[in-house]
């Protein structure tokens, strides 16, 4: 499966590309107020800690209602953004790494046991308490005075406490990733149409171009998805499409309908309105008038 993230269209707004300066960067108990979330993406992996505030979390279609303790564990390609609600503190700390540099002149198989959690679970939510909550705080702190310290190696250092900590969440998410690498390959092949259609849902999707990144024939990948989830291919792609288009109208009042059909991967704004009433049971104008006065 490809794993090449697609640039999003210049006209879509809220949408930003970050690049990474250093091979770790770490930004520990921010409390930086937030104005508007903004979906970003980037090639590195993430370690997202929250500590306090009240903050819904997008990531793709998920949205994660976040608590104290939630620690969150991103592969960076799929679109993600914060969702603080105005007034409310909102702590945090980030850590961005790129895993080849991290994972440099390592045998294989510590690799494969420090980057499984980012890459078999992909988007993952663990809710730290006890003994977990401590231990993962203290390495965090650890890691937060060695950034601030006038010291030698420091990159050098702080890679080999974020290995660290990286063995501690392997630790944590050991029977997650077992579960998944015990599948069956008609799941496998399932949760690779959904990675790729998470990844190029914007984009003019075929079945031909799925199936021939699947490396399957299209009659094979039709039934065999039916048979693992029950719906169809398209229909999935159409409730991703409009899933995306419903976090757009919440977050964004004043992006157009025509912007967000756009944004949401229809190429007809005529379609879309139609496949959202059909979908969600309101117009699309309506429905971001509903989210507004829920607010």
């Amino acid at each position: 499966m490809s794993s090449r993230l697609t640039t999003p269209p210049s006209w879509m707004p809220g949408f930003d590309r970050m690049l990474l300066r250093e091979p770790i960067e770490l930004g520990c108990y921010n409390d930086r107020p937030l104005s508007g979330g903004t979906f970003h993406s980037h090639a590195f992996y993430e370690i997202y800690y929250f500590h306090e505030g009240r903050c819904t979390y997008l990531i793709g279609d998920s949205v994660f209602a976040l608590k104290p303790g939630d620690l969150l564990l991103m592969n960076g390609l799929t679109l993600h953004c914060p969702n603080v609600e105005p007034g409310s503190r909102y702590v945090r700390s980030i850590i961005h790494f790129d895993p080849a540099w991290v994972c440099r002149e390592l045998p294989e198989s510590a690799r494969s046991v420090l980057l499984d959690p980012f890459e078999t679970l992909r988007n993952h939510r663990m809710t730290l308490t006890g003994q977990r909550r401590e231990e993962f705080e203290r390495l965090l702190e650890d890691m937060n005075r060695l950034r601030g310290a006038e010291a030698a190696f420091k990159q050098e250092r702080l890679k080999l406490r974020l290995q660290e900590m990286l063995y501690v969440i392997a630790g944590w998410c050991q029977s997650e990733v077992q579960q998944q690498d015990s599948i069956s390959d008609k799941e496998r092949h399932v949760q690779h149409v959904v990675s790729f259609v998470e990844e190029h849902y914007m984009e003019d999707l075929t079945l031909d171009r799925i199936a021939r990144d699947m490396h399957l024939t299209k009659h094979y990948l039709s039934s065999l998805f039916k048979e693992v989830t029950g719906t169809t291919v398209f229909k999935y792609v159409y409730h991703r499409r409009i899933n995306q288009a419903k976090i757009l109208l919440r977050l964004h009042p004043h992006m157009s309908i025509t912007d967000v059909s756009r944004a949401a991967g229809f190429k007809h704004l005529a379609h879309f309105s139609r496949m959202f009433k059909t979908m969600v049971g309101t117009a699309p104008e309506h429905y971001r008038k509903s989210q507004g006065e829920l607010r």
